[in-house]
């Protein structure tokens, strides 16, 4: 029992500002919290809650009233996100909640402000999804959205709504390994080919590359730097708190989020999941030919601030390197600092190449 409470402390006590950051308040997730009581029954309970909204949805979509029909099931999906956010204790419970959340956002995408196009790209023999939103008249050019390691696609909303409104496309993207990419296995530290899938997708809808800027949260921060060494020609790179060199802090992880490495990196053991995170490293990789931006909380518990120093060095004069003070992991708890940033840099480094 001492476990299970001290899980559902860490949990909520670490990532209540990313639940906030994407669309739930903190009062409801801390009422919704305060009715699971016990780790165990953390993905039923927070899945009961996207079910009620599912029904507020239903009827406001009976009722005729679309985009608040949409935003009930958005944050549905939201809720069923965080059912399996960092449960590892029942993947059966898991692989549910994460299939309930895939299909409640496929009803909200069509319903949002913009609409969210599902996109199936050709990958591998199979394909990767994701989701294309367009601001209309005034874009400029798009941002490919990188999920972190127990982050999908459908988490990203909100975040979408900041690069919209400045004229960027957004096309989230589960990566191999991550929500419904997990059908290629687990998380890979070369995903270049599957950028340059998302790339070639995006060209297909008349968005050239050298309008692309790359913006990965976290583990996709990382993952996005790593892919910019091949994939040439973009209009630049973001990384929200990502890592230089997963190997060397894999150790220093709390326990949750050791968990979560191994279900990522598909590890059989603690010891052969340290020997998969030794392959997430921007060492004897080139840095990207495009600017760089890189993001970073100053209190971040899980990748610390010495790991955007690294890649900021890596990157050979190319970083644009921003350190928030007051930032935890990626930045969720000021999201008013980072996010706008972001998408203005983002913004300018398209322009930039007209």
């Amino acid at each position: 029992m001492a476990e299970q409470s001290g899980r559902l402390a860490e949990v909520t006590g670490h990532w209540l500002p990313r639940m906030e950051a994407a669309g739930i308040p903190s009062a409801t997730a801390k009422a919704v919290t305060e009715r699971t009581g016990t780790w165990e029954r953390w993905c039923a309970t927070w899945s009961a809650e996207a079910e009620r909204h599912i029904e507020l949805g239903e009827a406001a979509e009976a009722a005729g009233h679309a985009i608040t029909a949409g935003e009930h099931y958005a944050r549905a999906s939201l809720f069923y996100h965080f059912a399996n956010f960092m449960f590892f204790d029942d993947l059966d419970q898991k692989t549910r909640a994460n299939e309930a959340k895939i299909a409640v956002y496929r009803r909200a995408a069509p319903l949002l402000s913009p609409p969210a196009a599902r996109a199936e790209v050709p990958f591998e023999g199979g394909h990767l999804r994701g989701y294309l939103r367009r601001p209309g008249i005034g874009e400029v050019g798009a941002v490919l959205l990188i999920p972190g390691s127990d982050s999908t696609k459908e988490e990203f909303p909100a975040l979408e709504e900041v690069f919209l409104k400045r004229g960027l496309a957004t096309f989230s993207l589960d990566g191999p390994g991550q929500g419904e990419g997990r059908s290629a296995g687990p998380l890979r530290a070369d995903i270049s080919t599957a950028v340059e899938a998302a790339l070639a997708y995006l060209e297909a809808h008349g968005i050239a590359r050298r309008t692309v800027v790359l913006v990965g949260m976290a583990f996709g921060g990382h993952l996005a730097l790593r892919a910019g060494a091949t994939v040439g020609g973009l209009a630049g790179i973001a990384s929200i708190n990502g890592f230089h060199d997963l190997g060397a802090i894999v150790d220093q992880f709390p326990p949750v989020y050791r968990d979560n490495m191994g279900f990522a990196l598909g590890g059989d053991s603690a010891e052969d999941t340290v020997d998969r995170a030794r392959a997430f490293t921007l060492a004897g990789t080139p840095a990207p030919d495009c600017p760089i931006l890189v993001f970073h909380g100053a209190h971040d518990k899980i990748f610390p601030p010495s790991e955007a120093e690294h890649t900021a060095v890596w990157a050979e004069g190319r970083a644009d390197l921003r350190i928030l003070p007051d930032g935890n992991h990626v930045c969720n708890n000021v999201p008013w600092a980072y996010r706008p940033a972001t998408a203005d840099w983002a913004r300018d480094a398209i322009l930039s190449q007209r």
